[in-house]
């Protein structure tokens, strides 16, 4: 499969969805996947988040032709319902899969990229919104918290990963 048929099926995978702060969904997608520093890791970026917020299951894509490699990544980094997110985050690790760990590592620098511009918005707005801003800062808390047990759990993987 192709970097551009991964794409396609990202864009109708996320076809009308938003963010929390309105904006296309698919710009994070994209955003990760052109953050992938190998194809691999390019198809798995754009394609991290179908499974866990569409109707597209991994059966799905394997029927479309995405390799098990892809799959196997895109798996690992579907949160699933009775998972705590650290224990998500455990288990990514664990894996050794190298491709969904940087997918990961590159999610969460999106995502904190994201996160500090909203943060922002919220403290610089005319009328504070406390109750967002305790939801963004636990976002933002639990990925802080990933990104440091990536970082310090580094030891047995190459530095490219």
């Amino acid at each position: 499969m192709t970097i551009e048929e991964t794409i396609r099926i990202a864009l109708e995978a996320h076809d009308g969805q938003k963010d929390l702060e309105g904006n296309p969904a698919i710009l994070h997608v994209l955003a990760v996947g052109l953050m992938g520093e190998t194809e691999l890791e390019q198809k798995v970026g754009f394609l991290h988040d179908v499974v866990e917020d569409s109707d597209i299951s991994i059966k799905d894509l394997r029927v479309r032709g995405v390799e098990e490699e892809v799959l196997e990544a895109v798996d690992l980094l579907t949160h699933k319902e009775g998972i705590t997110y650290e224990e998500y985050v455990r288990d990514i690790f664990r894996s050794g899969n190298k491709a969904a760990i940087q997918v990961k590592i590159n999610d969460l620098h999106q995502n904190g990229q994201r996160m500090e511009k909203t943060l922002w918005s919220i403290v610089n707005a005319e009328k504070l919104d406390t109750k967002r801003l305790d939801m963004y800062a636990e976002i933002d808390r639990r990925h802080t918290w990933a990104l440091h047990f990536f970082d310090s759990n580094r030891g047995p993987f190459p530095a490219a990963c």
